[in-house]
């Protein structure tokens, strides 16, 4: 009787769940958030299919890849730095971030209407397959929403970076403004009166905005299905658990509800230092001094610079005792100095665990900072666009990095702040701030796969507040009843307190007259 037990308990486990991954956003750092969970979650027996525009290089049996590639370009160097140069109050605070946005999500729009067009998409239109949990990327677009709900099957959330203005509301997490700075703002939640201000405002208008943008992928979804659907937003809202590439020692703390789980540094995952090529390991180990490392990440196209801000990087770079390994697209760079190494492509996280790594110069994108958190190396954050602004400002705040705008770079306050880097009290504090980085109770991945079980085995989980069905009306009504409350009570004491001096003072000259 016992063998019987044991195989159908082995063939139970081999069996898995099965998942659905629809993640249709053909940015190269995102992707790099996700791919190891889903290698995990094929690892450990379950069977998943992938849509996205970045099939596995490594298959798996129980993987299988549905290739979008062709149907959109890949967001990989596609960012132009001249385009984000522009040093006016009115580009910095306002247009800058809002035109990027704008053509984001128009972008997302062209991708949702070619896909679910295309014929490697009509399985899902159609609803073939039967899945016990669907992952969905959660940024710019609802347009998979539509494909959630076509299976009916409960949904995971994941999110490559810090949540964006519109999602907290979605989860019912508190968005107050005084408290919770906007990741595409340069705050941390060390605001100024009018930082709170200028919080509250720009994120008021980017969640009109998003709603604004987003309101065709309504009817272009209908329209495919065939039926009515319920508003995309809301079916968001019904992600049984979120998952955030955060930890708030970095990101800052946020007072979050059970369904928004913090797995940042999930990427890192089985991650160890490997050997670097033989003649890049000779270049960083023979410098004396340490050595810099420069990168601007895969969106942005480094070899792009203005060359004003060029000029300035090289000279300063000509006055530092330490070598720089920087990532540059194109040919060597004229006028380059002589312990300067330009590369088209970094091996970045073996980099900073390098020993002879000192310093890593960088964009601010979550990933990098992330790399750099967990190799306890300080950084010059250089934010240009998106969520870099907030990244750096939350890095700052954590003591592990020096900020400065690509339109602020100059030679004299680049070096100020390179110098202040390399400081060793910048270097023990990012040393000890790694050791709290990694301190938790449970690995990222492992936190990740178990919710991602937990929501397969028990179904749709309701684990986000009631909030997120409230209005914001209805929120800032009741709050404000609270205090007229309050001041009701408080005048109606000071009121019976002046009735009564008054009183007194009418009885004694009575008595005196």
């Amino acid at each position: 009787m016992l063998l019987p037990i044991v195989f159908m308990m082995f063939t139970s486990v081999c069996q898995g769940y099965k998942v659905l991954a629809l993640l249709p956003y053909p940015g190269k750092s995102h992707h790099m958030v996700f791919e190891p969970v889903l290698d995990e979650l094929a690892r450990r027996g379950h069977h998943v299919t992938v849509v996205s525009f970045f099939p596995s290089t490594n298959p798996h049996a129980n993987r299988r890849d549905v290739s979008l590639v062709g149907l959109a370009p890949l967001n990989l160097e596609a960012v132009n730095l001249q385009d984000f140069d522009d040093p006016s109050f009115f580009a910095r605070k306002f247009f800058t971030q809002f035109n990027l946005g704008h053509s984001l999500m128009k972008f997302n729009l062209k991708i949702c209407e070619k896909l679910i067009y295309s014929d490697v998409f009509e399985e899902f239109i159609k609803g073939e397959g039967a899945y016990d949990v669907v992952l969905v990327e959660h940024f710019q677009t609802d347009c998979m929403m539509g494909i959630v709900h076509n299976y009916g099957a409960p949904s995971v959330g994941l999110m490559s970076c810090a949540m964006m203005p519109w999602m907290p509301p979605r989860f019912g997490a508190d968005d107050n403004p005084a408290i919770y700075p906007s990741v595409l703002l340069p705050f941390s939640d060390e605001m100024t009166f009018l930082e709170k201000l200028e919080n509250a405002l720009i994120s008021m208008l980017f969640k009109y905005w998003h709603r604004y943008m987003t309101r065709n992928e309504q009817n272009v979804m209908e329209t495919r299905l065939g039926r009515k659907l319920p508003p995309l937003e809301e079916l968001a809202k019904n992600a049984s658990v979120v998952l955030v590439n955060t930890h708030y020692t970095l990101n800052g703390r946020r007072v979050l509800p059970p369904s928004v789980i913090e797995v940042g540094g999930i990427h890192l995952h089985n991650k160890t230092a490997q050997p670097l090529p033989e003649d890049l390991e000779r270049w960083v180990s023979g410098s004396k001094h340490g050595v810099i490392l420069f990168s601007f990440g895969s969106l942005i196209r480094g070899s792009s610079l203005p060359p004003k801000r060029l000029e300035a990087i090289l000279k300063v770079f000509a006055r530092l005792p330490q070598r720089i390994v920087w990532k540059w697209e194109t040919e060597d760079i004229a006028g380059l100095p002589e312990n300067v190494l330009v590369l088209k492509w970094l091996p970045q996280y073996v980099l900073l665990q390098h020993p002879n790594c000192v310093a890593f110069i960088t964009h601010g994108g979550l990933l990098s900072l992330t790399e750099t958190a967990a190799a306890g190396v300080p950084s010059l954050v250089i934010p240009v666009l998106g969520d870099q602004p907030g990244n750096a400002a939350n890095a700052k705040r954590a003591g592990i990095a020096e900020t400065l705008p690509i339109y602020e770079v100059d030679e004299e306050r680049l070096y100020e702040a390179l110098v202040k880097v390399l400081t060793p009290e910048m270097r023990a504090r990012a040393k000890e701030f790694s050791r709290k980085w990694w301190e938790r109770p449970l690995p990222p991945m492992d936190t990740a796969i178990h919710y991602i079980e937990y929501t397969a085995r028990f179904g749709h989980l309701d684990m986000s507040s009631h909030a997120r069905h409230l209005s914001k009306a209805e929120l800032v009504f009741f709050e404000a009843i609270e205090y007229l409350a309050v001041a009701s009570v408080l005048l109606l004491i000071v009121s019976l307190g002046l009735c009564c001096c008054g009183s007194r003072k009418t009885l004694v000259k009575v008595k005196k007259n």
